[in-house]
């Protein structure tokens, strides 16, 4: 995953814009495109979140399986 994919940088952008909307100086247009980009990104965030869920779950069920082979 490059830098700028990463879940890291996702919250970065999101912080920004949210700081963008905080000021109160964007036009009417303008925060509804900021917001919009902001849900973008937070959907985002939750499908790496899921993601990695799914990756540990997987893991941990493999890990799981080894142990109970071992018996």
């Amino acid at each position: 995953m490059s830098k700028n994919n990463s879940f890291e940088s996702k919250i970065l952008e999101l912080e920004e814009l949210v700081r963008k909307l905080e000021e109160g100086e964007a036009t009417l247009e303008e925060s509804k495109k900021i917001y919009k980009e902001g849900i973008s990104i937070a959907k985002q965030c939750n499908n790496l979140l899921n993601e990695t869920e799914l990756e540990i779950s997987e893991l941990k069920a493999e890990l799981n399986n080894q142990f109970d082979d071992s018996e």
